[in-house]
């Protein structure tokens, strides 16, 4: 996958952020995607999108839906799914910040097989746990699919991925963050849901 593409796209709508950012994770790093800005770009999104199911080409046949969790990765994984004519399913938290599925995608994601597609990923934690809740459903994660890796190729999940952009982006514990010791104010935006 040519990684200028997906720079092209961040770049076109201002979506790489740089200063001193809480991540999802409770990490804080110096670079920011803030994906809400090619989210609202359906010209951009969709060429995402196609750009996901063209890395996926040769492992197309290896899974019955795609999968997103709520909220940054919707659109993206809807927009792959479109791409590679599948169905699309979508995980969310409840109030308490727990991840599940709607009732409503429980049918067609049950005993399937799918490709996960999440947006930003740093940790993995919120990866990892999207595949417990389609692993408790019987299904079964064959690819994940991401829009941009911070961990640098570094990632270790319980499947295979794929990243459309992989970038060495070092993050801190707080207690560990040398932005935090220099006193240089701290960003968190955009939100998961996610109780951390």
């Amino acid at each position: 996958m040519d990684s200028s593409k997906v720079l092209k796209i961040l770049s076109q709508c201002d979506a790489l952020l740089e200063g001193h950012f809480r991540y999802t994770s409770g990490r804080h790093g110096k670079l920011y995607f803030e994906k809400i800005k090619v989210a609202r770009r359906p010209d951009l999104v969709m060429e995402l999108g196609r750009m996901t199911a063209e890395q996926m080409l040769d492992v197309k046949d290896s899974f019955d839906v795609v999968c997103a969790p709520a909220f940054g990765a919707i659109v993206f994984g809807f927009a792959a799914a479109y791409a590679m004519g599948k169905p699309f399913a979508f995980l969310q938290r409840d109030a308490r910040g727990k991840m599940g599925i709607r009732s409503g995608f429980k049918g067609i994601v049950e005993n399937s097989r799918v490709l996960l597609v999440e947006d930003v990923v740093t940790t993995g934690g919120s990866v990892r746990e999207a595949i417990d809740v389609l692993n408790r459903l019987n299904a079964t994660v064959e690819m994940v699919g991401l829009l941009v890796d911070r961990t640098d190729g570094q990632l270790k999940l319980d499947a295979p991925y794929r990243a459309l952009l992989t970038v060495k982006a070092e993050s801190w514990a707080p207690e560990e963050c040398p932005m935090c010791k220099a006193g240089i104010e701290l960003k968190k935006p955009g939100s998961s849901g996610k109780k951390s």
